[in-house]
């Protein structure tokens, strides 16, 4: 067995929170050992680049509400940093709806019996106190009326997770999900006449050659301080000394290995944490309520200029299988070859069932003839396709998450050198800045001799209302950005 040496702290993952833990660590001169599964880093935020083509796993972009997170970078992605501009729909009933949902637009596009019904709906659920929210059913109905929600809402949630809404925790929405505000649509039509105001961040900032890029940068930076990154690596088992764990047996391309270390910093699914760090039957008493969603993306280039006339779009047909379609090159030009385009589709689904047996090739037919349900017609455009897999894509919040992490979390916290953080780490469906900012947090923590805790770690999130980026950022640091 090799023998890594000593270091002070043992990142696990190698993705947006892992790598932000490192950043911070190395810079503060700590011995940094990152151990990441894939053979690149960026966890969800890869991009896989084929033929001059370039697709991120999903629908990211960088904006935050925290300033100096945002400088820092600015700083290290200088002029690959773009300004990009989010446009997106909601493919129903054979119409495409603006998407975050606005009044204005349902009642245009939607036949006139089903707007009205949806405005009394919409009306009663904001209005008429009910019971407590327990569910992100009642979540849901009570923001966006019970017609909205059987609809669209009600259907797309059930798709994408596989669980019914009724099953599944509110804790995630407000984060995730923009409210159709009424009466901010009521205004804007009076004083102006159009669109109403929006509630999202439409503007973000986006690396020149996709989100993979920021954090392959953050990785440089990790290492140019003295961080050692580990690709194609994982934990076996940990050696324990009462409550503290000294040493990770790992599993490298190069055989078995053994690192000492002071602390632990782990974004590994938490599941999986709890069976390293507490044992196969502590582990499965703890971890039932947290299954994730696997995603499978068919990426597709494309021998044409555009694909979608927005940058994504959401599919509202229960019928279909499709979760999401995205256009890479409406975030950056960079995305395809000049002239050329692509195409993503994002295709939850269960372990073992038809999606995740399929070959490449019967995806490619089935998204033809779901794309064409759609009014998207490939024809000969197709140059290639393939499909990348992430098994633990969404954390699945059931109703009884929220106590089950308390519990794990606190159960893992007896293990004084142990800090579990991220999406999967911490079992929370945030987005990348809140797992980057979880991990300079975790890094802080220790330079200062003051780990926060696992529940601190976890409470970590974007801000509560989203912000636009040109706000935070301001017209100097804007200034000369390309447009995406």
């Amino acid at each position: 067995m090799r023998d890594l040496g000593s270091v002070d702290a043992l990142v696990l993952g190698g993705g947006p929170a892992g790598l932000g833990a490192a950043w911070t660590l190395a810079a503060g001169g700590a011995r940094v050992l990152v151990v990441e599964r894939e053979e690149t880093v960026g966890g969800l935020c890869r991009t896989h680049a084929r033929e001059g083509y370039r697709f991120d796993m999903g629908g990211h972009r960088f904006i935050t509400a925290d300033r100096d997170l945002l400088d820092r970078v600015v700083r290290l992605c200088g002029d690959d940093l773009l300004l990009a501009e989010r446009s997106s729909e909601v493919a129903l009933l054979g119409r495409r709806f603006r998407y975050p949902l606005e009044p204005l637009d349902l009642a245009r596009k939607l036949p006139p019996g089903l707007a009205l019904r949806a405005l009394l709906s919409y009306l009663r659920g904001r209005l008429r106190p009910g019971p407590p929210v327990e569910s992100f059913e009642d979540w849901a109905s009570r923001r966006f009326g019970r017609v909205l929600y059987e609809l669209f809402i009600g259907p797309y949630t059930e798709k994408l997770w596989g669980v019914s809404p009724a099953a599944l925790s509110p804790e995630w929405a407000g984060q995730r999900i923009s409210v159709p505000d009424l009466w901010a649509a009521a205004r804007a039509l009076f004083a102006r006449g159009d669109a109403p105001a929006r509630t999202h961040a439409k503007t973000f900032l986006y690396p020149r050659l996709g989100m993979g890029q920021l954090f392959e940068r953050i990785a440089a930076a990790a290492r140019s301080a003295g961080a050692l990154l580990l690709t194609g690596s994982v934990p076996r088992a940990f050696e324990r000394r009462g409550t503290r764990l000294n040493a990770a047996l790992l599993e490298t391309p190069e055989g078995p290995a053994r690192v000492r270390t002071d602390t632990v910093l782990s974004t590994v699914p938490l599941p999986c944490l709890l069976d390293l760090a507490l044992g196969p039957e502590a582990a499965r008493e703890l971890e039932g309520a947290f299954p994730f969603r696997p995603v499978r993306f068919l990426n597709i280039a494309l021998d044409r200029p555009e694909a979608l006339p927005t940058t994504w779009c959401y599919v509202g047909e229960g019928r279909l299988r499709a979760g999401r379609l995205q256009e890479p090159k409406k975030r950056s030009p960079h995305m395809a070859p000049p002239g050329r385009s692509s195409l993503m589709i994002e295709l939850p689904h269960a372990p073992g069932d038809d999606i995740d047996r399929a070959g490449d090739a019967d995806l490619l037919e089935r998204a033809r003839g779901e794309l064409g349900a759609l009014g998207v017609d490939l024809g000969d455009d197709v140059r290639f396709a393939f499909s990348v897999r992430a098994p633990e894509a969404y954390p699945v919040h059931l109703r009884g998450t929220p106590a089950a992490r308390a519990r794990a979390l606190a159960a893992l916290g007896r293990l004084e050198n142990l800090r579990t953080f991220g999406r999967q780490g911490a079992f929370r469906f945030i987005f990348s800045d809140a797992a980057l900012r979880m991990g300079i947090a975790a890094g802080e923590g220790f330079l200062a001799g003051r780990l926060p805790t696992n529940q601190d770690l976890a409470r970590v999130q974007s801000a509560q209302r989203l912000t636009e980026v040109a706000s935070v950022v301001g017209p100097t640091v804007l200034a000369g950005r390309e447009r995406g």
